[in-house]
């Protein structure tokens, strides 16, 4: 049939980059990670199962953390911008910054970042099936209720599974339900992920 437009009404983006030259970030990355996992071996119960979750890190007094801070705020400008939102970078901060390690067999069950207009994952360290990040169709009723799938596209699809590299940034909305798969391979899964926020008068 000719003649007809598509309105893709009301999309739910997830912004994949990949950073340049990330090889010695990520060392540097993985290094305050680990020393971080050395001092609170015992972590913090969240979304992981079996894997080890870190406290928030020191967004003000620790000077790694505000250079690693740095380097991201790029990105979230990028897709302020492209969502269409106002940046002024006095209100659009990142709240809260942590790190997750996926050992064999651990894995991440479905949630959401409440209280955030914006959520990510980085890639520190990702092994060969360590375990893809897995989105959810917000739309509660369409998954509720559906017909038979013949041909899974943007528009079909109840979930959209990722499958990133090292260096990889994903940013996305926070009301993203959102899962990780069980790391099947021998080695960890390091990520860092963040919340951004932002602030009104």
């Amino acid at each position: 049939m000719k003649n007809y437009q598509t309105y893709k009404a009301f999309p739910t983006p997830v912004f994949h980059f990949s950073l340049e030259n990330q090889k010695g970030f990520n060392e540097e990355l993985k290094k305050f990670i680990l020393n971080l996992k050395n001092k609170k071996k015992d972590g913090i119960k969240k979304s992981n199962q079996g894997g080890w979750h870190s406290p928030n890190f020191d967004l003000k007094n620790d000077k790694s953390v505000l250079k690693f801070i740095s380097v991201f705020e790029v990105y979230v400008k990028n897709v302020v911008d492209e969502i269409g939102w106002k940046y002024d970078s006095d209100r659009v901060k990142i709240e809260a910054m942590w790190s997750i390690i996926n050992k064999k067999g651990s894995f991440n069950i479905q949630h959401n970042h409440p209280n955030a207009f914006l959520s990510s994952a980085y890639y520190v360290k990702y092994p060969k099936d360590s375990g893809n990040i897995k989105f959810f169709d917000p739309r509660e009723q369409k998954t509720i209720r559906y017909p038979k799938i013949k041909n899974y596209n943007e528009m079909s699809a109840q979930i959209v599974e990722i499958t990133p590299k090292e260096g990889d940034l994903l940013i996305f909305p926070s009301y993203l339900y959102h899962a990780v798969n069980e790391n099947l391979s021998n080695e960890d899964r390091i990520i860092i992920s963040f919340n951004v926020d932002i602030k009104y008068r």
